[in-house]
């Protein structure tokens, strides 16, 4: 496994996170965010949903069963902000943060019909602010909104005739392909202090500590490990 080259990055390099929900960026991203902005590149992050849709967490911290539509606005309106602390504990401030609010636990739906909202969003996003380096869920993830988020992301560059000088994709559904990714991927390593900023960040996301704790703070590892997306490949997607 080789070293990520952040050393190359500068004031001029542009860095774009997708985020399917909020907690991706720091639980997959957090090291490398610090890095780039430590190098003076450009970070954008972009949040495909508000992380709504995610019951059990919200049961079990607000002790009723039924969730309903109000129920799920208010969790939305809670990770969005934990988001934005997140955010602002690894140095990306809320100017370089977007919040496009599409449907949590729905985006392969949305990709399979090739929803023209959210593929105009991306497609803004990238024309407006195109991307050096991007960085999206891995289509290999377990969860149906990242690999939908990697689909996405595919064919919104396609659309907006973009091809990132480097594509890095991230792992968190499925643990026991990171050794896969380790043989394939390239390492950010992190030092002890960005580490511990980094967990700092992941602890920003309260609603999703109560079960989830043990499994998010696990992420703060000594290196974060991504796997490129061939130049070729991704000219064609």
């Amino acid at each position: 496994m080789t070293e990520f080259p952040l050393a190359g990055l500068s004031p001029a390099s542009r860095v774009t996170v997708l985020a399917p929900h909020p907690d991706d960026e720091a639980l997959g991203v957090g090291g490398l965010i610090q890095q780039a902005l430590a190098q003076g590149a450009m970070v954008r992050v972009v949040l495909l949903t508000d992380g709504d849709n995610n019951p059990w967490p919200q049961r079990f911290a607000e002790r009723r069963l039924r969730i309903d539509a109000v129920g799920r606005r208010r969790l939305g309106a809670q990770r969005r902000e934990e988001a934005m602390r997140s955010l602002a504990t690894l140095g990306v401030g809320a100017h370089e943060t977007v919040c496009l609010g599409f449907p949590d636990a729905a985006l392969l739906p949305l990709w399979k019909k090739r929803d023209p909202a959210v593929l105009a969003a991306l497609v803004n996003e990238f024309t407006g602010a195109p991307p050096g380096v991007l960085v999206t869920p891995s289509e290999q993830d377990r969860h149906p909104d990242h690999r939908a988020a990697f689909a996405l992301a595919a064919e919104a560059l396609h659309r907006a005739g973009q091809t990132p000088a480097m594509w890095l994709t991230y792992l968190i559904h499925r643990p026991w392909l990171r050794r896969w990714a380790a043989l394939r991927g390239v390492a950010v390593r992190l030092t002890p202090e960005q580490r511990e900023t980094k967990l700092r960040a992941i602890l920003c996301h309260e609603t999703q500590m109560k079960l989830s704790r043990r499994r998010f703070t696990s992420f703060a590892k000594p290196a974060e490990v991504f796997v490129p997306v061939p130049p070729p490949a991704a000219a064609r997607a």
